[in-house]
């Protein structure tokens, strides 16, 4: 079983970003607040489904490109109304996240993942990952990444 105490705190730290709001608009080619955190609500969850799938006993896969889709960023932001609405959505999606990741046995957690990781059109990841890796990965850069992204983005 996975101590989620880091991943936790670094959803906290995230979330507490995005509630001081003052956000100003983005950099050209840069995400606002809102696609930032449906960017993070969205990758997040595949992750928890490929987590789920693999202890159902599937072959499961994670690719982060659903996660940068403008359309599918554009529904995640349009669904929950507000920034306020995306706030409580990644909040909420934390919770799932976290208890999916406390559930998962060990025998899941070391079981390798074909990970694919884009980020600005670049390839960072094209390998298996054992899937405590990818889920610890959230917690130790994905949200301290995008916490500073969003600090950026304080007008």
């Amino acid at each position: 079983m996975m101590d989620t105490t880091d991943l936790r705190k670094a959803y906290a730290e995230f979330l507490a970003v995005a509630e001081a709001g003052g956000f100003g608009p983005p950099p050209p080619g840069e995400w606002d607040a809102a696609r930032l955190l449906a960017h993070i609500y969205s990758g997040h969850n595949q992750i928890a489904s490929v987590a789920l799938r693999i202890a159902a006993g599937e072959r499961a896969a994670y690719d982060n490109r659903p996660s940068l889709d403008e359309w599918n960023l554009r529904r995640i932001v349009d669904g929950a109304g507000d920034l306020a609405g995306m706030i409580d959505l990644v909040r909420r999606g934390a919770e799932i996240y976290c208890a999916v990741a406390e559930q998962l046995p060990d025998a899941v957690l070391d079981h390798p993942v074909p990970v694919l990781i884009i980020s600005n059109d670049e390839l960072i990841v094209d390998e298996p990952w054992p899937l405590a890796q990818l889920v610890r990965g959230v917690g130790a850069v994905h949200l301290p990444r995008h916490a500073d992204q969003l600090r950026k983005l304080v007008a």
